[in-house]
């Protein structure tokens, strides 16, 4: 008498779950196998794996100037107020007035080589 497997099946609902536990693993298991690389073998164009490590290492190097700039503004604001206070501390009103006018007409004959733009 040999019972045929929807009999078996029917008759110990747990086996249901023990099949679809053996399929997991053995799908987890081949996506395992198949997707294993062994990076010592894993041949990458020189070419293009030394251009992309330059141009990693300059962006890297962007970022961290860019850093720098960002955490040294508060400092050159602060050292240009204190330039600009010691600088109007010592100057009279016509001196003030002359540096004003001065720094008025670099700007007008910026403006009017440009036609005003």
């Amino acid at each position: 008498m040999a019972a045929n497997v929807k009999e078996i099946f029917a008759k110990h609902k747990w086996l249901w779950l023990a099949a679809a536990l053996l399929i997991f693993a053995a799908g987890a298991l081949a996506a395992i196998w198949l997707n294993a690389r062994n990076a010592e073998h894993i041949d990458a164009p020189v070419m293009e794996a030394t251009v992309t490590d330059e141009a990693s290492r300059k962006i890297g190097e962007s970022i961290t100037e860019a850093q720098q700039r960002k955490n040294k503004l508060p400092e050159v604001v602060k050292n240009a107020k204190d330039n600009v206070m010691r600088d109007v501390a010592d100057a009279d009103d016509a001196c003030i007035a002359d540096r004003w006018n001065g720094i008025l007409g670099r700007y007008r004959e910026s403006r009017t080589p440009a036609g005003g733009i």
